[in-house]
């Protein structure tokens, strides 16, 4: 029990911070506590929890510092491509942004900074964070769960298997996104 509260504070840790939770520690975790349901959805409300506290604390700095401070936070050429890819996004897609804006690189700082700059109000914005977090704990620890129930007694061998999942839709979608960005469709040209 004690390592178990020891793997939550960690996870919980490094999930509250500025930059995207770290998925990798709750998939580790995820595998680590497999088979235990019990532990799964434990370790989803946790992961939630602690990604909610980063990007509450992203979407409440841009917020209160408007847009001079992200103006010069993000000032060079990438950043300022992430706010106004937000920005343009926020203004079409809203609350889908909040929830499914985390799985883009550069999405999830960019897009709450840019939501509380904007003056997105709390009562639209925090339901939409509290969908989006839930998700990505959900899926962050069964993708763990999946590989650490599968391989029970090796875990290195569950987070390999994990990792590789992963890297397979990581590169699925990527090879997605070049196909349509170029113009094409599976069938041929549009």
């Amino acid at each position: 029990m004690e390592d178990r509260c020891l793997m939550y504070s960690a996870m919980l840790t490094t999930s509250a911070d500025m930059p995207p939770p770290s998925e990798t520690t709750v998939v580790l975790v995820g595998v680590l506590i497999a088979p235990s349901v019990t532990g799964l959805g434990q370790l989803v409300l946790v992961a939630a929890a602690g990604a909610f506290a980063g990007d509450t604390a992203a979407y409440y700095l841009g917020r209160g510092t408007g847009n001079a401070v992200l103006n010069r936070i993000m000032r060079r050429e990438r950043g300022i491509q992430a706010r106004e890819w937000a920005q343009r996004q926020l203004e079409r897609r809203g609350r889908l942004l909040i929830i499914f804006g985390r799985y883009v690189p550069g999405g999830r700082a960019a897009t709450l900074a840019t939501a509380g700059a904007l003056g997105f109000s709390p009562s639209w914005f925090l339901p939409a964070e509290v969908v989006g977090v839930l998700l990505w704990g959900t899926q962050a620890a069964l993708i763990g769960f999946i590989g650490g129930s599968t391989f029970q007694d090796q875990p290195l061998i569950g987070m390999a298997f994990s990792y590789g999942f992963v890297v397979l839709v990581v590169i699925g979608s990527a090879i997605t996104h070049r196909i349509r960005h170029a113009g094409l469709t599976l069938r041929g040209r549009r």
